[in-house]
C-alpha cells in the first residue's frame, strides 16, 4: 500500500537554495539539471539514475540527496530547466493566435532538440518556477474581453497536446529509424510487396488511395504548420474568435 504523501514537508522549489551546510561550492540544482539533461539527450531518460548523475558531476550519490530526494524530483528538476529555455520573441505582436503559433512551433523544437521530454511533460508536468513563468506568459498573452479562464485553458491545453502528440510521433519514428537500421525509404521497399498484395485484394480502398496518391515524403515542418492550423481554426471558431487579425 503506497504511504501517503507527507503534505507539510516543502517540496522541491521551495527547498532549492538551502541545501543544508557542508555542500559542495561547485553544486547546484541547475548543474544537477544540466547534467541530468545532457545525459538523457545522449543516452534516453532510462539512463538518469541518481548513482549516474552523480558519476558525471563527480560528487558521491549521498552528495546528490542533499538537493533532489528522489529520482522522480531530478526528473522534475530537469523538466522545469528544459522547459525554461522555453522563451517567446521580444519583437512577438501578441495576438491570440499568434502566441498560440508562437508556442506550439517553440515547442515542437524545444521536444524535438530533448526527445525524453514529451513523454515525461504529457503527465503530471512540475509545478517548478520556469513553467510556472511560461504558463503565467502564456495566459496572459492568450486573454481577451468575454473569454474565462477554462477558455484560456482550452487554447493553451489543446495546441500544447496537438504537439506533444505530433512530436511523439516524430520522434518514435527518428528511434525506430535508429533500432531497425532502416529510414522511411528503405522501410517503404520492404513493406511495399507485402502492402500492395493486401490492397490488391480490394478490402481497403481508402488505405489505397493512401499508397497511391498521397504525398510520399511531405515536409514535416509543412504537414505540422497545416495541421495546427487546423487545431486553432478549430478553437477560434468554437470561442468565437474567427476574426482574429492574427
Amino acid at each position: 500500500m503506497t504511504e501517503p504523501a507527507d503534505t507539510a514537508r516543502p517540496v522541491l522549489w521551495e527547498r532549492i537554495g538551502s541545501s543544508g551546510p557542508g555542500r559542495r561550492p561547485s553544486l547546484s540544482h541547475d548543474a544537477i539539471a544540466r547534467a541530468s539533461i545532457a545525459l538523457a539527450d545522449s543516452e534516453g531518460i532510462d539512463a538518469v539514475s541518481m548513482r549516474r548523475v552523480a558519476k558525471e558531476l563527480g560528487v558521491g550519490t549521498m552528495s546528490l540527496y542533499r538537493y533532489v530526494e528522489s529520482r522522480e524530483e531530478l526528473v522534475d528538476l530537469m523538466v522545469d530547466a528544459a522547459m525554461g529555455e522555453f522563451g517567446y520573441a521580444e519583437t512577438s505582436v501578441g495576438s491570440w493566435r499568434e502566441t498560440l503559433v508562437e508556442l506550439a512551433h517553440t515547442c515542437r523544437r524545444l521536444m524535438r532538440a530533448h526527445p525524453w521530454l514529451a513523454p515525461v511533460f504529457i503527465g503530471r508536468p512540475p509545478m517548478g518556477p520556469r513553467i510556472l513563468a511560461m504558463l503565467e506568459e502564456t495566459l496572459a498573452r492568450l486573454d481577451q474581453p468575454g473569454l474565462r479562464i477554462d477558455d484560456l485553458l482550452d487554447l493553451q491545453a489543446t495546441v500544447t497536446q496537438f504537439v506533444m502528440g505530433y512530436v511523439l510521433a516524430e520522434n518514435a519514428e527518428q528511434e525506430s529509424q535508429r533500432t531497425s537500421g532502416l529510414d522511411q525509404e528503405q522501410w517503404r521497399a520492404r513493406i511495399g510487396p507485402y502492402l500492395m498484395r493486401v490492397l490488391d485484394r480490394g478490402q481497403h480502398p481508402y488505405v489505397r488511395r493512401v499508397v497511391m496518391d498521397a504525398e510520399d515524403y511531405p515536409d514535416p515542418d509543412e504537414v505540422f504548420a497545416r495541421r495546427l492550423g487546423y487545431v486553432i481554426d478549430g478553437l477560434a471558431a468554437g470561442l468565437g474568435l474567427a476574426n482574429d487579425p492574427g
